[in-house]
């Protein structure tokens, strides 16, 4: 068992230190095009933040980000038995207009965009099935003695050209 644990320990920290490199490499790409996001973003430049998009975001939280959403999705889950496969199987992945329409203005208010800004970002690389992925993990919920704190994930994915699209947000835990 004690071996179980070093052998988990040392490989976390060596997980830590090279994303934590990755983060810090000046001419990195995922990093430029982190920073340009973040830019983007602090300008409320829509018109960039859709270019750097995918057609869709897959997002839970935008399915109940407003009072209105809420209802709709308890509703949902109190009574239709397949609720959980209509939601990770298609609500789940909003179009990118309709992102821009209902929920950027929610997501990305200024104290948001702050703390995109300031806090502590990790930078994880991932190639699966041929795709290369860039998950950008920024803690935007400080740990407290009630609360482990959280995390904000934003996936990125390559496509053809070399550029990199917007793909997921999501929240740890």
């Amino acid at each position: 068992m004690k071996l179980t644990l070093n052998v988990f320990v040392i490989l976390l920290t060596i997980t830590s230190f090279s994303c934590k490199q990755e983060k810090q490499l000046p001419n990195n790409e995922v990093s430029k095009m982190w920073s340009q996001f973040l830019r983007d973003l602090e300008i409320n430049d829509k018109v960039a933040f859709k270019k750097a998009s995918g057609e869709t975001i897959r997002c839970y939280d935008c399915l109940e980000n407003t009072p209105s959403e809420m209802k709709k999705m308890s509703l949902l889950r109190e009574n239709d038995a397949l609720y959980y496969n209509k939601i990770y199987d298609n609500l789940i992945y909003i179009p990118i207009d309709s992102f821009i329409a209902n929920d950027y203005d929610i997501l990305f208010n200024p104290q948001f965009i702050n703390i995109l800004q300031e806090n502590e970002t990790i930078i994880v690389r991932e190639v699966t099935e041929g795709k290369t992925y860039a998950h950008i993990l920024v803690t935007t919920t400080l740990p407290t003695a009630f609360f482990e704190g959280g995390q904000h994930n934003f996936s990125f994915i390559k496509i053809k050209d070399g550029q990199w699209r917007l793909n997921e947000i999501s929240t740890i835990p």
